[in-house]
């Protein structure tokens, strides 16, 4: 990385956070993250993560409420606002000058793989195209090596690219009267 240091109030507190990262044990850098869903109109979901809630649904046309993203676009949102957070921590933390950052996302569903009507087609999405839009006065090497950056330690941009192993269970209930 570049020989700059950080510029801001963020780049400090990731520098300190990096530094207290590099000097501990790997087991001491866990970051446990932990949420449940629950459908509670039609198709349209609640997730809740501590004390915050994120409502995904499907369009009315699928069977839906039509009050929010559905899960496919609520994943593609994930992805952009990680990218998005990770170049601006690194940006901080490298004393780069960036005035905004957004992702332009795009990805297409065949719906065969989730209909399950064709075992060749994949449920999800084959690829997804993240086109970054920063706004900096920096030269073109210097965003070029953020973005690397940011494409090595996005969280979630990892999971998109790598295969995670996800495992599946389930608690069986009888509903009451």
């Amino acid at each position: 990385m570049n020989d700059r240091r950080p510029s801001s109030e963020l780049g400090h507190l990731f520098s300190k956070l990096r530094t207290s990262s590099a000097a501990g044990a790997a087991a001491d850098c866990i970051e446990v993250m932990a949420g449940e869903t629950e459908q509670v109109e039609g198709l349209r979901s609640e997730s809740k993560f501590g004390n915050l809630t994120l409502t995904i649904d499907e369009p009315v046309s699928f069977g839906g409420t039509g009050t929010a993203p559905n899960p496919a676009e609520a994943m593609l949102a994930a992805l952009g606002a990680s990218i998005e957070v990770t170049i601006r921590c690194y940006a901080e933390f490298m004393g780069i000058q960036v005035t905004s950052i957004g992702v332009d996302l795009s990805a297409e569903l065949n719906n065969q793989g989730f209909f399950g009507v064709n075992d060749a087609v994949r449920s999800g999405f084959p690829a997804i195209s993240a086109k970054v839009k920063i706004a900096s006065i920096e030269k073109p090497d210097v965003i070029a090596e953020l973005i690397g950056v940011a494409g090595r330690c996005c969280p979630v941009l990892d999971n998109v690219r790598h295969p995670t192993d996800v495992k599946l269970s389930y608690e069986h209930t009888t509903p009451t009267a």
